[in-house]
């Protein structure tokens, strides 16, 4: 077949954006991976053009999926759904439904991108046992495709050109012919179980970026922070090294990262949406080194982790030495940071600026002094009822007796002013725990806070040997006592999590109501009476080898409950324009 060079020029009157949905966007996700590296049309054109070798594959730097069509809309019409704007998963439907014949719609999309005599070439990843049918429905928006000697199809799409490639049941897409050479031979086995877990996937296998390119982007980044240093009027020694410091740690991870991962999920079966990301530092080096000092230990506050919480954070984890390392760097250079920023300011006086540096440096030896200690161990509850609040927490510190001597002190020097707290200390004893209490009139201008405390706010604090309570308001002193109760018997570790959080959102906001009825909430409590949860918002990190995995859980009743405050404002709005 001859070839028409004026089909690849880039001028193209009426070039759907619709139209182009399946092969444009897969080009565009590409180009955005790599620069569009210059090669000229007769070298793209040249049966045989370039260096690769038939079948040679090249492992990628960069995955990237989107789950099979299928998948996209059975999610994204939950997703749609859920938040009350159905009409936005119908349209994708009818979308898919209109560009993606001759498409696989039970198969993952994907563009991975490997390096090429240095430089990243992108290559997407259709799934379609007939490339041909697909460029045929294409064809009234790009023109017709045409024909290499060896099958390569060719089109144009705005200023670029694109070769198509038919292998088995894929077809392969890439902005340089001879880039066709390394596509995986099997797609699927890269990019199948990535776009099957998540709706957006994107893996980043960093220690295949040549050393070179890496020292580059550090480079780059160490570049950016001289200028924008050099931007700050009030930047001083201090900031300075703060941010040299910064980035030889941001050095550390992007020399000494194995893998990263991101998912993006609409999980339609669970009712959820999940976004996780899994970390992963090369074995043997520090970093890694820093990860498996992160274990989970026996916990004396895990009774928080309780299903009627309207809330509750626990984390119980050991630190290993490399983690306390860095983190003793850190800590100086904020120190130092904060010292400069106190000399700075003109509302405290030189006396007054050497108390607020002291007491700071006071509280963060005692977290860091806690931490030598090889572990840290935190436990935080909020229960709601009708018009009643509870809130308490517990953590390991190294000595107790120091965090109650900084709190005195913090009352001797506030003492006498007109709106400072009344400090009460040594007022009971607990099982070995002190218990002090700091209170504070609540005006009367405060109605709401009046609701919730009554005419004083009353917090609890406790300090035994080893460890530091406090407890928000009279009623929340049993649940403080009860981890109390718990310090001296430390539960087991379970699995491999180092932290969880979790916040049930029907509790919080049944509470809020019975403070004061609202519209807005009173339609969120209506949603979530029908949801599958009570408004769930979850986040985990766990252990693993030389890493961590991270998720974030949002779920049904979180989303049915943004839907209903996003439709009752909708409304409210119409109202006001009667």
């Amino acid at each position: 077949m001859r070839l028409s060079y004026a089909r690849f020029q880039p001028a193209r009157q009426g070039v759907s954006r619709l139209a182009t949905f399946g092969l444009a966007a897969l080009v565009a996700l590409a180009g955005m991976a790599a620069p569009l590296q210059s090669v000229t049309a007769q070298e793209k054109l040249t049966p045989g053009g370039g260096s690769a070798v038939a079948g040679q594959t090249t492992d990628p730097v960069v995955v990237v999926t989107l789950g099979s069509i299928d998948q996209l809309t059975r999610d994204l019409n939950y997703f749609s759904g859920a938040i009350g704007q159905p009409q936005l998963g119908g349209m994708f439907a009818m979308m898919a439904g209109t560009f993606t014949q001759g498409i696989d719609t039970n198969q993952p999309i994907g563009v991975v991108v490997p390096l090429i005599d240095g430089a990243p070439e992108p290559i997407a990843m259709l799934p379609t046992a007939n490339v041909k049918t697909v460029l045929k429905r294409m064809e009234a928006q790009v023109g017709p495709a045409d024909e290499l000697d060896d099958g390569t199809m060719v089109i144009a799409i705005g200023a670029n050109t694109v070769f198509i490639r038919q292998v088995g049941n894929w077809a392969v897409l890439a902005r340089n012919r001879s880039v066709l050479d390394r596509a995986p031979a099997d797609p699927s086995a890269i990019i199948g179980e990535m776009g099957a877990d998540f709706d957006i996937g994107v893996r980043l296998a960093v220690q295949q970026v040549p050393p070179g390119m890496r020292a580059a982007l550090i480079g780059q980044i160490r570049q950016g922070f001289d200028q924008a240093m050099k931007q700050q009027p009030n930047a001083d020694d201090a900031s300075l090294e703060y941010a040299a410091q910064s980035i030889e740690q941001l050095e550390q991870v992007i020399d000494q990262t194995e893998e990263l991962m991101i998912g993006i999920d609409i999980d339609s079966t669970n009712r959820r949406i999940l976004l996780e990301s899994e970390f992963t530092a090369v074995a043997g080096t520090k970093l890694a080194r820093i990860y498996e000092g992160q274990k989970p230990i026996p916990s004396a506050y895990s009774s928080v982790i309780r299903e009627d919480a309207a809330g509750y954070v626990h984390f119980a984890g050991s630190i290993g030495p490399e983690a306390l390392e860095q983190a003793q760097t850190s800590i100086d250079g904020a120190l130092q940071m904060v010292k400069s920023a106190l000399s700075q300011t003109d509302k405290l006086s030189e006396e007054e600026r050497a108390e607020a540096t002291d007491m700071i440096r006071r509280v963060v030896e005692l977290i860091m002094d806690s931490a030598k200690e090889g572990k840290s161990d935190f436990g935080a509850l909020l229960l709601t009822d009708a018009n009643k609040l509870q809130f308490a927490l517990g953590s390991f510190v190294s000595d107790g007796g120091e965090a109650a001597s900084i709190v005195k002190d913090i009352a001797a020097k506030v003492q006498g002013h007109g709106d400072a707290p009344n400090f009460e200390f040594d007022v009971d004893n607990y099982k070995g725990v002190n218990m002090h209490l700091i209170s504070a009139d609540v005006p009367a201008s405060e109605d709401e806070v009046q609701k919730i405390f009554g005419d004083q706010v009353r917090v609890h604090i406790g300090t035994g040997p080893k460890s530091l309570y406090v407890a928000l308001g009279d009623a929340s002193v049993p649940l403080m006592k009860q981890m109390i109760d718990s310090e001296g018997s430390p539960v087991a570790p379970s699995g491999s999590t180092l932290m969880q959080m979790q916040v049930n959102l029907m509790p919080i906001l049944q509470f809020a109501q019975s403070i004061e009825n609202n519209d807005a909430i009173a339609a969120m409590i209506d949603a979530l009476s029908r949801a599958d949860d009570a408004g769930e918002l979850r986040i985990v990190s766990e252990a693993i080898e030389n890493g961590q995995v991270s998720r974030i859980i949002v779920g049904d009743g979180m989303l049915q409950a943004i839907g209903a405050a996003a439709r009752q404002a909708q409304q409210a709005k119409m109202n006001q324009g009667f």
